[in-house]
């Protein structure tokens, strides 16, 4: 096909995720932002949306784009609030605003992930303790 690009009508939905996911895997940051961009514009109601959003976000967080992942992060804790990547999407909304400075922001969102999501991931609970500590938050 030309330019290299999949045709999406004739690609299951899984697929186009794991091709997305694969550029990521790749640390082809910039490919896997468009993937996933593409990915949601296409299937926005799908059960891997959600996902697609927290690593989309996760895309402009390793690059140093702390604002445009706070955004991403933020969309898809109020799209997709109960998808299992809400309690992550809140984590790195955090982290996000605190390299952006915003510190009592940060612990707004550290604070709502312990309130809303007291049973997630011993990963993400342990993440959480040592970025809150990092920030003082209360």
């Amino acid at each position: 096909p030309p330019g290299g690009e999949m045709d999406p009508s004739s690609v299951p939905t899984e697929a186009q995720y794991e091709y997305a996911f694969d550029l990521l895997r790749q640390a082809k940051y910039d490919d896997a932002e468009k993937a996933f961009r593409s990915f949601l514009v296409k299937h926005p109601q799908d059960y891997l949306a959600g996902n697609a959003q927290y690593w989309m976000g996760e895309t402009y967080y390793v690059r140093g784009r702390y604002q445009d992942a706070a955004v991403t992060f933020a969309e898809g804790y109020q799209k997709y609030p109960t998808n299992s990547k809400a309690p992550d999407n809140l984590l790195k909304l955090g982290m996000a605003l605190g390299q952006l400075g915003k510190k009592a922001d940060a612990c707004v969102a550290f604070a709502e992930l312990s309130e809303k999501f007291p049973t997630a991931p011993d990963s993400v609970m342990t993440r959480l303790k040592e970025e809150k500590r990092r920030y003082a938050c209360r």
